[in-house]
C-alpha cells in the first residue's frame, strides 16, 4: 500500500471514531425521568417550580403536610445544548404560606421567591 493510501487511511480511520465518539456511544440525547428543581416562585394562591429541561412534558406529583411541601417533577430531558426551561404551576390545596418547599428528587429544601 503506498503512504498516499496509508495516510487516507489513517485519517478516515480517526473521522469514524470522532463521528462515533460525538454520537455519546449509542446513547440517546433524551432520557424521561425525575428532575431536580432549579427554581420556585410562589404567590398568594400559587405555587410555580422549574426545571431544566425544554418542553418535557412535565408531570408533577405533590404531598402537602403542615410542614411542607413535597413536589417530584418527571419531564423528558432533551439536548443539554437548549437553553430553555420547563416552567410548571404546581397544584397545592393550601398556599405554601411557611411551609418549606422540598424536591422529591433530591430531598433538599428549595428556595423560594417570593412574588406580589
Amino acid at each position: 500500500m503506498s503512504n498516499t493510501r496509508k495516510s487516507a487511511a489513517a485519517v478516515a480511520s480517526v473521522v469514524v471514531a470522532g463521528l462515533l465518539a460525538g454520537c455519546g456511544g449509542g446513547e440517546s440525547e433524551e432520557s424521561r425521568g425525575p428532575q431536580p428543581i432549579v427554581g420556585a416562585e410562589s404567590s398568594a394562591g400559587a405555587l410555580t417550580v422549574t426545571v431544566d429541561t425544554c418542553h418535557g412534558d412535565p408531570e408533577v406529583d405533590v404531598v402537602e403536610t403542615q410542614a411542607d411541601v413535597t413536589v417530584t417533577v418527571t419531564s423528558t430531558y432533551r439536548n443539554p445544548n437548549d437553553a430553555c426551561l420547563d416552567v410548571i404551576e404546581v397544584p397545592i390545596a393550601d398556599p405554601l404560606g411557611d411551609r418549606v418547599l422540598v424536591d422529591g428528587v433530591t430531598g433538599d429544601a428549595v428556595e423560594v421567591v417570593l412574588v406580589g
